[in-house]
């Protein structure tokens, strides 16, 4: 089957110098590497726990995003 795929230029490039280097055609390799990357699978994502750690935040500024947060704390140095 026929497609048309828009890729960067970098992942073409190491596609390009993969297919050479192996001297496949690049389709073969553009295929296999596709079908790794499926086979890898969607769900297999390793869970990740997190910690939080007290930092010493004011009762006043909790909750707040660290974008508001730096802004408070700007405000207050001047």
């Amino acid at each position: 089957m026929r497609t048309t795929l828009n890729i960067s230029d970098a992942v073409l490039q190491e596609l390009r110098t993969l297919s050479e280097s192996m001297r496949r055609p690049f389709r073969a390799v553009l295929e296999e590497t596709i079908q790794r990357g499926l086979s890898r699978g969607v769900g297999r994502r390793r869970k990740i726990s997190i910690t939080p750690h007290a930092v010493g935040v004011k009762p006043a500024l909790r909750g707040m995003s660290m974008n508001q947060l730096f802004d408070q704390i700007e405000a207050e140095r001047r």
